[in-house]
């Protein structure tokens, strides 16, 4: 789940590459302008999933939210929509990778029972 090297760079691009899709597409270019609360929310979300922060929840969170703008919408090109939501649906499977927030707070830890402690005493 958090793996590094070549693959946890790759994941690091495929975060900044959701989190810049999400943005982009729901934050108009021009058009009226967006609620300061549904800004600092997107944004917040955006970070969320940059930082590898509660990767699979957040991932959850972009497909919905561009899935429910995709519905809704109506001069809105779907392929590239389509394609965001395939991409953070890819990443909330595969995990944020080893250079993440959610690698720091749930990484690999050693569980040592007590049952070991007592063995290895004799």
């Amino acid at each position: 789940m958090f793996p590094t090297g070549a693959a946890g760079v790759a994941l690091i691009l495929l975060r900044i590459s959701v989190a810049a899709t999400l943005l982009l597409i729901i934050l108009p270019q021009g058009g009226p302008a967006v609620p300061m609360w549904e800004s600092a929310g997107l944004g917040l979300l955006g970070i969320a999933i940059c930082l590898g922060l509660f990767t699979p929840v957040s991932s959850i969170a972009c497909c919905l939210i561009e899935t429910a703008m995709m519905l809704d919408a109506k001069d809105l090109d779907l392929i590239p929509v389509i394609s965001s939501i395939l991409v953070a649906a890819s990443l909330g499977l595969l995990g944020p990778g080893a250079y993440s927030l959610d690698a720091r707070m749930f990484g690999r830890r050693l569980v040592v029972s007590s049952s070991d402690k007592t063995m290895s005493g004799n």
